[in-house]
């Protein structure tokens, strides 16, 4: 008589199937750059969303796909992988971006409603962080 009832799945079954990080377009992972890793949802062990886009031809994919898939283009030797976010981390150089200043920023529009009319400018106020890591790169990001 078996251990397990018959009706029971094992894990790996309800896993979603780990494609490989690819172009389409290329066919091709020798360009690849990753954008961003996110925890996968509903959690699955060893398993996340990556956002990421090939440099040679501008195309960009999202995948659900394994840690060890993802850590074949990281790991990669001789390509540089910018600014990746991690979570709601941002990673340069291979550590934590942190906050060095919040600001307060300004986008205008101009918007004429009628021909002969006066046009109207129109503003948005945005509030952002400036993070930085210790090689002196800095970004800053929508608070």
């Amino acid at each position: 008589m078996p251990a397990q009832p018959a009706s029971r799945v094992p894990d790996e079954a309800h896993q979603p199937p780990d494609e490989p990080l690819w172009c389409a377009h290329c066919n091709t992972d020798q360009h690849l750059l990753v954008n961003s890793i996110q925890s996968h949802y509903p959690p699955a062990p060893n398993t996340v969303d990556v956002a990421y886009e090939c440099r040679a031809c501008r195309y960009s994919y999202e995948q659900t796909a394994s840690v060890q898939r993802v850590a074949v283009v990281l790991n990669r030797p001789g390509i540089s992988q910018g600014v990746l976010q991690f979570g709601g981390q941002y990673l340069h150089c291979g550590e934590p971006m942190k906050t060095r200043s919040c600001e307060l920023r300004t986008i205008e529009a101009s918007l004429a409603l009628q021909p002969g009319r006066p046009v109207r400018v129109y503003e948005v106020y945005i509030n952002t962080r400036v993070l930085g890591c210790k090689c002196g790169f800095r970004m800053e990001t929508p608070d």
